[in-house]
């Protein structure tokens, strides 16, 4: 099965737009639209609302506020592992178009799951 990976490295604006391109191609798609768990991944303003937070945060650590700058870092580390979620549950239950649609954004990647198989060393016996 392969793995669908965000693209959230990068400075905080590249991390905001991202999240923007992410959240309008997810509404957009099929799977959001029909069946969305949204108990155990959020709505859509409950997901909006997440992105509004990290905006706010973003914005106003600008001036150095610590305290803006410590909920940002959190804010960012929530909406992440929300992604995340939506992603593990989009990879395994979307249709093929509902992916296609979400890595033509170019914000989310496909990653194969290979395994690497390490040869072992024959040990000289004396």
């Amino acid at each position: 099965m392969d793995e669908l990976k965000f693209n959230g490295t990068g400075t905080d604006a590249s991390f905001l737009a991202n999240v923007n391109t992410f959240f309008t191609t997810l509404f957009a798609l099929a799977i959001f639209q029909q069946g969305w768990p949204e108990e155990k991944l959020g709505s859509q303003s409950v997901l909006q609302k997440c992105t509004d937070w990290f905006r706010e945060m973003f914005e106003g650590s600008r001036t150095g506020n610590r305290l803006h700058i410590a909920a940002r870092k959190t804010a960012r580390k929530d909406l992440d592992g929300r992604i995340q979620k939506i992603l593990h549950y989009v990879a395994v239950m979307a249709e093929e178009r509902d992916i296609d649609m979400l890595l033509n954004t170019s914000v989310v990647t496909k990653k194969s799951r290979k395994r690497v198989r390490k040869a072992v060393k024959a040990v000289a016996a004396n």
